[in-house]
């Protein structure tokens, strides 16, 4: 499917990041656009009509929409959306909506992309307008960029698959280290972090961090305990630990990033 040249484009600036969350069954218009925006479902399904042509918003695609577009819409699964809109310079496109689909890991990664943006923008806490900035790119880069199938050699695969699993099951575990997970791969612990850094372009321990922070993320959103059991599930010895490296990855404290899904289920 053609899609448009994110890689020219020049952000000029955010205009508005607004959650849409509608309970009701109706179908709106919107003759008035006059930004550019990109548009994610974080729960349910909506379908965009434009010139007769049908595009399908849910978990897993990201719509970009053309200024000047007219269209309409209609909620087919009850949930919400998070809308960046903006003003930039780029190329013209030569059509009013464009969708991109994104494989499991990519999706959920620009699902919690698109909500940490909302939640800074809801805070206007120091810097927020340069982080949301920085998170749309991000953004752009993740749901724009080709899928990499890099072949691994099965020595490789056998050696890495255990650990990723072991990663995914023990993540609440502060005692991981470099050797433990080398020990796992049956290789020395030098060896392993460069085996484990080429095949996914990030460290074992990095790994490790984002796995714990998206589970935290999880967590936070259920309301199912305390911050501070939260920090220790997800492997922390500390609240302050957790918040400082919870707050590294998103742009928000915990529980800034509670208190705003939180607000936003409430609309």
């Amino acid at each position: 499917m053609n899609t448009p040249d994110m890689s020219e484009l020049i952000l000029k600036r955010i205009v508005a990041i607004n959650t849409i969350y509608k309970n009701d069954n109706k179908t709106v218009t919107r003759n008035d656009r006059s930004t550019y925006a990109v548009t994610m479902k974080i729960a349910g399904r909506t379908t965009y009509f434009c010139k007769g042509k049908k595009y399908v918003s849910d978990v897993k695609n990201m719509l970009f929409i053309d200024k000047n577009a007219k269209y309409q819409w209609h909620m087919d699964e009850r949930g919400k959306c998070v809308m960046i809109e903006f003003e930039a310079d780029m190329p013209e496109t030569q059509f009013d909506f464009a969708d991109f689909t994104l494989s499991d890991p990519a999706a959920k990664e620009v699902s919690a992309l698109f909500l940490s943006a909302a939640n800074l923008w809801d805070m206007k806490k120091d810097n927020y307008m340069l982080k949301c900035k920085a998170l749309f790119y991000r953004i752009l880069d993740k749901a724009t960029a080709p899928e990499k199938q890099q072949y691994l050699p099965s020595s490789y695969r056998h050696a890495l698959e255990p650990v990723v699993n072991y990663i995914h099951i023990n993540y609440s575990d502060r005692d991981i280290t470099n050797e433990t997970l080398a020990a796992i791969a049956g290789t020395s612990t030098v060896y392993f972090r460069k085996m484990f850094t080429k095949a996914y372009n990030v460290s074992p321990i990095r790994y490790l961090r984002s796995v714990r922070i998206k589970k935290a993320m999880e967590l936070l959103i259920s309301d199912a305990a305390s911050i501070s059991d939260i920090a220790e599930m997800a492997g922390y010895g500390s609240v302050y630990n957790f918040s400082k490296m919870f707050k590294a990855e998103t742009g928000v404290s915990p529980s800034e990033y509670a208190k705003a899904y939180s607000n936003r289920v409430k609309q």
